[in-house]
């Protein structure tokens, strides 16, 4: 089966989706047999002239391809590539191994927040979360709790906020956070803040003073 990652506007859709695997594992495909497989697909002729147009869909003496090439290499892969892969393939196996790290800077003070994640960003991170709101995208089962907490935030205003508790850090190891606070609680979450005994917060990233930059430790 064809899974993609970092999808746009026409390959996240549904349809394109079934499409796409229906054509991998068939052979000879003609309009009628995608109009025979899809029949409750509104619109079927204008959606598959959109993909054939963007090159998704090859249409060749009326039949019909995929048009894209699956991933064979990892050589130029980065987060934010567009992939075509076949879950089945060793290069999938090897491409869902991969880490990738992120770096959050913010409008407000010069901290860095840097984290890391697979291609499939389902990692509990900032940088992740912020990703799938932009986006419109589900939240991994690992997210959905910072999700209940923050929804659908800006990320400049939580980072804002964020970023100055944690820049409390750097002069403090530990600090009292007396009045109840979402992105106190987001940081808890996240793991990057614990509470000891005494009720205060304890840092539990890395960070450098003279940089500014924090560092996850998942």
């Amino acid at each position: 089966m064809i899974k993609i990652f970092n999808p746009d506007k026409l390959t996240r859709q549904t349809f394109f989706k079934d499409l796409a695997n229906f054509l991998y594992q068939t052979d000879d495909v003609t309009l009628r047999q995608i109009k025979a497989n899809f029949q409750d697909v509104p619109k079927i002729d204008r959606l598959i002239e959109e993909y054939v147009q963007a090159g998704y869909i090859v249409r060749d003496n009326k039949r019909y391809t995929i048009g894209f090439d699956l991933l064979n290499s990892l050589e130029t892969i980065d987060l934010d590539s567009q992939i075509f892969v076949d879950d089945q393939s060793a290069i999938y196996d090897e491409l869902m191994a991969l880490s990738f790290e992120t770096r959050l800077t913010n409008e407000t003070n010069d901290l860095v927040l840097i984290e890391k994640t697979s291609i499939a960003r389902s990692e509990l991170t900032l940088a992740n979360y912020f990703f799938k709101l932009a986006d419109n995208l589900p939240m991994s089962e690992a997210q959905e709790p910072l999700f209940d907490l923050l929804g659908d935030v800006n990320p400049q205003y939580a980072l804002k906020y964020m970023t100055t508790f944690l820049l409390k850090f750097v002069r403090k190891d530990e600090v009292a956070q007396k009045r109840p606070d979402i992105f106190v609680e987001a940081l808890e979450k996240l793991d990057y803040i614990r509470k000891n005994d005494q009720g205060k917060y304890q840092l539990n990233m890395s960070f450098d003073k003279g940089t500014l930059v924090f560092t996850s430790k998942v």
